[in-house]
């Protein structure tokens, strides 16, 4: 994939190396997260090698540091603003801190840039912000092998929406005393997303799955939030 002269991507992050150089963390199709090194002047020559653009690349080097030889606008930035771009920013930072250097991918990229379109699409963010953003997540968690069965539980039972279910780490959800109602798991399966009380639950059941992936470092843009 990196033979070909121009391949199309997304800065993720970007950081200062010494006083002319920038490491980039892009997200490419197929490849999936690369971490490349970039000259300041030729950035500003070109690009302002900002997150949130699809840009065409030119990537040199076998090492696992790369070097970006050219790089080109392929498309205008997605307008987000406000809450809308610090989740943008949130899903940036999921993917640094958990999808692994240079493991190959199928649907990253175009999930990356479907949940982008969602995020620039919002005209209400307390109905349409959280379901993007676990949408997102859950199907970052089946990229990466996290298996997630909304209709049926670890035993292969249908899911019961007056029943109450725990998750069971690596089998599924698990019928329980207490925990989630498996109507609101339903919900979350058919993308039903109205219920306030089902937007909660996902975002619960999401914490949970992503916090062993992602240790106790906080993510820095859940900061922005509040």
């Amino acid at each position: 994939m990196l033979d070909n002269p121009f391949i199309p991507g997304y800065i993720l992050h970007r950081r200062a190396l010494a006083e002319d150089k920038l490491i980039l963390q892009l997200l490419l199709p197929e490849v999936g997260r690369v971490s490349a090194v970039v000259r300041k002047r030729n950035a500003k020559q070109r690009v302002s090698l900002q997150p949130f653009q699809a840009l065409s690349l030119q990537l040199v080097g076998r090492a696992e540091l790369k070097t970006v030889a050219k790089v080109e606008e392929l498309a205008p930035a997605f307008n987000l603003q406000g809450k809308v771009l610090f989740s943008a920013m949130y899903i940036n930072e999921l993917i640094c801190r958990i999808w692994p250097n240079d493991l190959a991918t199928e649907h990253l990229f175009s999930l990356y840039q479907y949940s982008l379109q969602q995020l620039a699409a919002v005209t209400d963010t307390q109905l349409q912000l959280e379901p993007c953003l676990r949408q997102f997540e859950f199907s970052l968690l089946i990229e990466l092998g996290i298996a997630i069965d909304w209709q049926t539980d670890y035993s292969g039972q249908a899911i019961v929406g007056q029943q109450r279910y725990q998750w069971l780490n690596e089998q599924g959800f698990m019928p329980a005393k207490t925990g989630w109602q498996g109507q609101h798991l339903l919900n979350i399966g058919n993308q039903l997303w109205l219920d306030p009380e089902t937007r909660r639950c996902a975002k619960q059941i999401s914490r949970v799955l992503l916090a062993p992936l992602l240790g106790a470092k906080p993510l820095a843009s859940k900061a922005l939030f509040s």
